[in-house]
């Protein structure tokens, strides 16, 4: 099957889940986004060590995120890990300031491993924070993939990799395009943030791999 469309609808454990191009999940029976891997201060991480990262970056990831509340108007947003990446910088500061625009909605954060917070972080941003993996009605939220399964009835959503799948073209040419990966037992969201590079996984038969090419998807 190749499809292209604005956005994909499942229906997972009886719940509404619709994946969205803005690489992020909404749970819509709770009015809640599902945001995996934003890694908030990479982009001017590597730009004061000199690397050559496009200066709108930080932008387009926050106009993402205006989208997402325009679009969803959300109750909650759970960061599935690595919403943060590096010591404090400005991109903080910025998302601090997106942060104050939204005082009402809750927000959340499971731990991820780039996580560094601050000891007031919960008193200056206002985002719960979680250790680890928690349980949200009949959903799991973990920033790991699992690799091993408690009961057949669990289901997880996950990051942590940034999965992509590669498109190959004609005269060969390919491209490896951001993913969500959707399987029995769980779905691994994409990246977020917009310089966070990515991984292809082995995938099994019964997956379902949606690409997001531009402002659509595409299941592969």
């Amino acid at each position: 099957m190749n499809r292209t469309v604005r956005k994909v609808t499942i229906t997972i454990c009886d719940q509404t889940l619709q994946l969205l191009p803005q690489k992020a999940l909404f749970w819509v029976e709770e009015q809640t986004l599902l945001i995996s891997d934003l890694h908030i201060g990479k982009i001017a991480h590597f730009r004061k060590a000199g690397y050559a990262v496009p200066s709108n970056s930080i932008q387009q990831n926050f106009e993402r995120l205006n989208q997402l509340m325009a679009f969803c108007n959300p109750k909650r947003i759970y960061f599935i890990g690595d919403l943060f990446h590096s010591d404090i910088n400005h991109e903080w500061e910025l998302f601090l300031n997106w942060r104050k625009q939204f005082l009402a909605i809750d927000m959340q954060i499971i731990l991820g491993n780039h996580d560094r917070l601050p000891s007031n972080f919960n008193e200056d941003f206002k985002i719960t924070v979680h250790q680890t993996t928690i349980k949200v009605g009949p959903f799991t939220l973990a920033h790991q993939p699992v690799k091993s399964f408690s009961n057949v009835d669990e289901y997880v959503i996950s990051g942590h990799i940034h999965p992509v799948v590669k498109i190959t073209g004609k005269a060969n040419q390919a491209i490896k395009l951001p993913c969500f990966i959707i399987g029995k037992q769980q779905a691994i969201l994409p990246g977020f943030g917009y310089f966070t590079g990515g991984h292809a996984l082995k995938t099994t038969s019964t997956d379902k791999i949606f690409a997001i090419v531009e402002h659509e998807l595409k299941e592969v």
